[in-house]
């Protein structure tokens, strides 16, 4: 067979690496960026990763192939692989300085990085399917509707593989990303931390009544609630109202008013999430909801808080 008949069944020949992006976006990405500015890394520092990383879509072609040809897939898959292990073993391995980093890909230990991320890759989705499958027995986990889905996607994570079963909406199976989904996942078990502090009977009375719950409208629900004294999370019109005159004056919360959600809100986050980046995150998204609040104050509340279902025919 000639040298073109080799090519054209080579698989790597068909290989696209311009679509693993190594970017500012990545933790690699911009380490190679500062090497290469400042002249601490050669100019084919990429094009050297980006070999070793066709060799590594190439051994995973191989261990995987179903037969004698390898699938590009697989390949692709791979590269994909080994590229967000490298991510994250360098980021670990410098722990997280830019400038060590750079003195470590200065080494051309590209190995070594990808073997300290692929065990962070594998114990992370190791956790994720642990957890995520015990996340769907709670109930708090009704009012993560939009990551929900996610969540029972993340249950089935194979740790070896970095994959999952494809689902009733999906032709084939998919990758589960132990950087961006594991961050994803981060979200949603601090927010489930969260919704564990909230006392049960006020939650199961949203449950109970709302269909279309959701993780920040239930937040500004609770915003209400605690600048109102209220034990329960469901508002009347009359609550609703109240609220808006009393707790805040043009376009902004009454000082007093922010500052007993807040102290009411710190004491409950000390009290239920163990982590500290974990609570600032979670103030974070009250702050949010308060600005978004103050944003919308000067017209009625319409379609801001959960409220009741209505019957069908009512209205």
């Amino acid at each position: 067979m000639n040298s073109e008949g080799r090519s054209v069944q080579n698989p790597l020949a068909t290989l696209d690496l311009s679509r693993f992006r190594i970017d500012s976006e990545s933790f690699v990405g911009q380490v190679i960026e500062l090497g290469t500015r400042f002249e601490k890394l050669p100019p084919n520092v990429g094009d050297a990763l980006l070999g070793f990383l066709r060799l590594q879509g190439l051994h995973y072609g191989k261990r995987y192939r179903s037969g004698i040809a390898i699938r590009r897939e697989n390949l692709e898959h791979g590269v994909r692989q080994a590229l967000i292990s490298m991510d994250l073993g360098l980021e670990a391995r410098a722990e997280s300085d830019l400038n060590q980093a750079v003195d470590i890909i200065a080494q051309g230990d590209f190995e070594a990085c990808r073997k300290r991320g692929y065990e962070i890759a594998f114990f992370r989705l190791q956790e994720m399917a642990q957890m995520c499958r015990a996340l769907l027995l709670r109930p708090e986990v009704k009012f993560l509707q939009s990551e929900y889905r996610a969540i029972s996607r993340w249950a089935t994570a194979v740790p070896e593989t970095w994959m999952r079963p494809q689902d009733d909406d999906e032709d084939e199976s998919q990758l589960v990303d132990p950087k961006r989904d594991y961050e994803a996942y981060q979200v949603a078990f601090r927010r489930l931390a969260f919704l564990r502090s909230i006392p049960k009977a006020a939650l199961t009375e949203v449950e109970m009544a709302v269909e279309a719950r959701t993780y920040d409208g239930l937040l500004r629900n609770l915003i209400l609630a605690l600048a109102l004294d209220m034990e329960s999370l469901l508002p009347s019109d009359v609550q609703i109202e109240a609220f808006r005159q009393r707790c805040f004056e043009e376009g902004k919360m009454r000082e007093e008013v922010r500052s007993k959600v807040f102290e009411l809100m710190d004491r409950q986050l000390e009290s239920s999430v163990e982590d500290i980046e974990d609570r600032l995150a979670i103030r974070s998204e009250f702050e949010a909801e308060v600005e978004f609040l103050e944003e919308v104050s000067c017209s009625p509340f319409t379609g801001v808080f959960l409220l009741p279902d209505q019957p069908e025919g009512d209205g």
